[in-house]
């Protein structure tokens, strides 16, 4: 029986030092407030996470978080709801991504972390109010932190897919368009750039997209096959990929997040 949640897993710097509850306490009630007004004015899908307390501090009305549930039931249930909210795959998945989100955040010195300007987005599957699976796209970014640059809340939006699977996780950062996308065979975080590759080089991702060979590669690109074969394993090793299949889907999901 799973008693504390895989899915939301603190980091070692994650730790809050003593301060005055109240601060906190009105502080959440801005944020409250604030997306509630959200709500008045549009459909949102949205919820707070809380990591101080380890629970949902809040979640809209039209939020796919509560599922048929009540938002008292969830908060009583903290990070173990994900468990019950999440496919059971997804949470193995994406547990092991979120931690190396910690682990890029709490390495940056003080004064980035005050003033981190980004977000984390990826898809997954849940379970709608029919208990039903289906997948949607979650983005969080940072909505309160502590003076010792603590991440305290999180703000999370749901929406539609940006894929067709679950997965596709990536860390936008706002002030420099850096995207960075993680690739679970080597469990890290690659910086997504068109430059970082050499035009021959794309020119046999996309060959590879559309079903090509690698001795159909060389043909058409008409160079040996030990070339081509030489040149995929330049492009795997530059953008931190295993297979073929990872490489394309980083060629595809680029052209989708790199601000032109």
């Amino acid at each position: 029986m799973i008693t504390k949640s895989i899915f939301v897993q603190p980091h070692p710097s994650h730790v809050f030092a003593p301060e005055k509850s109240s601060v906190y306490s009105e502080r959440n009630q801005h944020f409250i407030q604030c997306l509630k007004a959200l709500e008045s004015l549009m459909d949102i899908d949205a919820y707070v996470l809380d990591y101080e307390n380890e629970k949902i501090l809040y979640a809209t009305k039209g939020s796919s978080l509560f599922s048929g549930n009540h938002l008292e039931d969830i908060k009583r249930e903290g990070y173990l709801y994900f468990e019950k909210f999440m496919h059971e795959r997804d949470v193995e998945m994406l547990a092991p991504c979120n931690a190396k989100v910690f682990e890029y955040f709490y390495s940056l010195p003080l004064h980035k972390r005050l003033k981190f300007n980004g977000y984390f987005t990826h898809d997954m599957r849940i379970r709608d109010k029919r208990g039903k699976m289906i997948l949607i796209n979650q983005k969080i970014t940072i909505l309160d932190l502590t003076n010792d640059g603590v991440i305290r809340l999180g703000l999370c939006v749901l929406s539609y897919p940006t894929a067709e699977k679950p997965g596709n996780a990536y860390l936008k950062l706002n002030d420099n368009s850096v995207v960075w996308q993680y690739m679970p065979s080597t469990d890290k975080f690659v910086e997504v750039k068109t430059q970082r590759l050499t035009s021959k080089a794309m020119t046999i991702l996309k060959l590879a997209s559309n079903g090509k060979t690698e001795t159909e590669m060389a043909e058409i690109l008409g160079i040996s096959l030990p070339t081509v074969k030489y040149h995929k394993k330049k492009i795997f090793a530059r953008i931190g990929v295993k297979n073929t299949a990872e490489a394309i889907q980083w060629m595809n999901n680029q052209k989708k997040m790199v601000r032109r």
